[in-house]
């Protein structure tokens, strides 16, 4: 489940920009390979519209929209062999090409604001998947879920959602720009950002120093692998749990390296800003001077404390989307999934 930005200018930009090109069943064509995956977009959000990225079609393609005050809802359909859980709610359907890297792009225009957000997705070959857009309280929310079968019941498994965006649409129009170029370094330069940047950082960005403890990540591996032994009651190889295992030590690893890896990354983008800045105006952002401007200074350490906690967040989703890729690959190479229905999917 995700939690997404309202009203702001990229969301309007992309609404505008999926519109200009928007009819009842949209300009996205149907994947025709035999084994395309099936996606069931739904969602009770006004003019609620989905679009498919790809590095040949950056500008998006529309798939239809959804709740307009002015158009019926679209009725395309992609024959998907497993139903939704309820007729009443607005959905269309499409194929996906199977193992294509795409990013998805989900947009609503209701009244006086504007929502949107967008993830990188692969589907699997021949899989069919639900996407939910809806509202939760004040925030748009949504979720991916895989369909598969267990003992002839619908099951419906979550799969973690992460923005990697596109590389080689960069620059290509508004949902990717170019970032600004930044003026060039001088030794001055350097030093004052570097005591704006040292002292923006607060205790809580910095990263707990403790010694590797191979035998505390063995010990919580094993509590996790004994309750998913609990939870799946099935007769699984050794093999199969010797894998699992090592799959949570990786990601305990890696969780565990986040914070060290958001702070540097906090640093780059700090310094990338300030470097767009003329020297004078760098000068009233240090600390405790007689030039600083207190205002100004706060303000830019506050949106930069934002920041941090974004890039944090994202560093955590790819830590757990990567360990749930390595799980799924797991379970499908044991056939979990046609026995357990909580199983790992991607």
């Amino acid at each position: 489940m995700n939690k997404f930005f309202a009203g702001r200018a990229f969301g309007a930009a992309a609404f505008a920009l999926m519109l200009s090109g928007c009819s009842v069943s949209g300009s996205y064509p149907d994947a025709t390979e035999p084994d395309a995956a099936k996606l069931r977009f739904i969602s009770d959000l006004s003019s609620a519209t989905l679009s498919v990225l790809d590095e040949e079609h950056c500008g998006g393609q529309t798939t239809g929209i959804l709740n307009n005050l002015f158009l019926a809802n679209t009725r395309r359909r992609a024959d998907m062999s497993m139903p939704p859980l309820s007729e009443k709610n607005p959905y269309l359907e499409i194929r996906l090409p199977p193992n294509k890297a795409l990013l998805l792009h989900l947009n609503t225009q209701g009244t006086g604001s504007v929502c949107g957000m967008a993830f990188t997705f692969t589907p699997q070959s021949g899989a069919e998947y639900e996407l939910t857009f809806n509202q939760a309280g004040r925030q748009c929310m949504t979720t991916l879920k895989r369909l598969h079968t267990v003992q002839g019941q619908v099951a419906r498994t979550p799969v973690p959602l992460v923005n990697k965006g596109i590389p080689s649409c960069m620059g290509t129009n508004a949902l990717f720009p170019v970032p600004p170029k930044g003026l060039p370094a001088t030794p001055e330069r350097d030093a004052l950002a570097e005591q704006i940047i040292s002292q923006s950082i607060v205790a809580d960005m910095k990263p707990v120093i403790t010694p590797a403890n191979e035998g505390a990540r063995a010990e919580a591996a094993e509590l996790v692998v004994s309750k998913r032994k609990e939870q799946v009651n099935l007769d699984l190889p050794d093999a199969y749990w010797a894998q699992y295992r090592q799959n949570v030590v990786t990601y305990l690893v890696q969780a565990s390296g986040v914070k060290a890896k958001a702070l540097e990354q906090y640093k780059v983008e700090y310094r990338a800003r300030l470097s767009r800045m003329d020297t004078p105006t760098i000068k009233t952002l240090v600390p405790d001077t007689p030039a600083t401007d207190v205002t100004q200074a706060l303000a830019l350490n506050s949106s930069m404390l934002l920041a941090y906690h974004r890039l944090s967040e994202q560093l955590e989703k790819e830590a757990a989307a990567e360990n749930w890729a390595h799980m799924a690959e797991l379970d499908k190479r044991y056939g979990v999934c046609e026995r357990y229905a909580q199983c790992w999917q991607n």
